[in-house]
């Protein structure tokens, strides 16, 4: 029988960190994007089994372990790697975020990136907080990405609800249209958030000096608010 990534997480994961150690950045990056490709697989497969477990040896949730492990590291990679570095870690959250499209509601309470399988989400949230905090404008537009990747848990995160909000009035439109990304990723599963974002957007589209890029990106995430009884009643 072919391993199954859970019986594979392990070498991954001692891989990616032998690769960001080397302090090789095309190394690094070349080796971040392989692992994510993994994570997509990875995220694909259907929970193993016990007889799975027995077969190759596995402690049961043993599996979860390493995957919160290869996350943890990508973060760390986002949070002290070079610019090529920060954006590989964001395109392997972004590829994994995509597979949960079309996931009802049940799925995606335990799909890959949930809050049931991230054990050490704050810790994540934490950290790529610090690189929005301390980064430039840049850096905040990524850490912004990140946060709506993980919408499942970053949104019941107050300070990282706030970022969002003072973003979305930022002087830099690279970052005021991630902020929008992440919004509209919160909408998904916060309905209340949606009503705060509404008012502003709505004065943002009317602002004469938003580029066009901008102003067409916060259009957009009008489409992705859903109607709910609240929103209706607001609009």
């Amino acid at each position: 029988m072919e391993k199954v990534s859970a019986a594979c997480a392990m070498d991954w994961s001692i891989k990616l960190e032998k690769s960001l150690r080397s302090k090789n950045p095309v190394r690094a990056v070349e080796t971040i994007l392989e692992t994510g490709e993994k994570l997509e697989q990875w995220s694909k497969e259907p929970k193993p089994s016990i007889a799975v477990y027995s077969l190759f040896d596995l402690i049961p949730e043993e599996d979860r372990l390493f995957s919160n492990t290869i996350l943890l590291r990508l973060v760390d990679a986002f949070c002290f790697g070079d610019k090529l570095v920060k954006l590989a870690v964001v395109r392997v959250f972004m590829s994994v975020f995509k597979l949960s499209r079309g996931k009802n509601k049940s799925e995606c309470a335990t799909w890959f990136l949930s809050k049931a399988r991230v054990h050490n989400h704050l810790e994540m949230i934490k950290r790529v907080k610090n690189v929005y905090d301390k980064g430039d404008s840049e850096a905040k537009a990524l850490a912004l990405i990140l946060f709506g990747c993980w919408r499942d848990f970053a949104s019941e995160f107050a300070p990282v609800r706030y970022l969002i909000f003072t973003s979305m009035v930022s002087s830099h439109d690279l970052e005021v249209r991630s902020s929008l990304f992440a919004a509209a990723c919160f909408f998904e599963v916060v309905d209340d958030f949606a009503l705060v974002v509404l008012g502003m957007l709505n004065d943002m589209v009317k602002f004469p000096g938003l580029m066009p890029k901008t102003r067409l990106a916060a259009v957009r995430v009008f489409a992705k608010m859903g109607c709910s009884h609240a929103i209706a009643n607001r609009a």
